[in-house]
């Protein structure tokens, strides 16, 4: 049987998305079985059905998630679920020229640690592009194979 995936994302510019898109090529190619989402579209309760997820997001504002990852962030952040069953990594793209450098990513990462989240391998900060995710994305998979 395949190993189930899911890969979240939320972006502002793109690069996230494109992230997101190169992890499911590379994971349809490791004969995964994907599922790649908004992270809008992503429920606390989808979520805590989830064993392997990928979560990409870059960071706008002061720190915080782009549009298409506010309503998840906003359930997240009151969250009190046990996920202890789920284990995942973020990717969170960021600019250190920003006060706040990946702050989506890291909020989102402490609390999922918070509610007994596994984090597989750790977080991978990217600084104004998107080097590192390509690692990043091949950790991912080798862990979850």
């Amino acid at each position: 049987m395949k190993t189930k995936i899911n890969i979240l994302w939320a972006s502002m510019s793109g690069t996230a998305e494109n992230v997101a898109q190169q992890l499911e090529k590379k994971a349809i190619e490791g004969d995964f079985d994907v599922n790649i989402s908004e992270l809008n579209d992503v429920s606390m309760n989808d979520l805590s059905e989830m064993k392997n997820v990928a979560i990409i997001t870059s960071t706008t504002g002061v720190g915080d998630l782009p549009t298409n990852g506010e309503d998840f962030w906003l359930d997240l952040e009151k969250c009190s679920k046990d996920f202890s069953n789920l284990n995942y990594s973020v990717c969170a793209l960021g600019d250190r020229s920003h006060e706040i450098f990946c702050g989506a990513g890291n909020k989102v990462n402490k609390k999922l640690m918070e509610l007994g989240a596994k984090q597989i391998i750790e977080i991978q900060e990217c600084d104004g592009s998107d080097e590192g995710s390509n690692e990043w994305g091949n950790d991912f998979l080798k862990k979850v194979a």
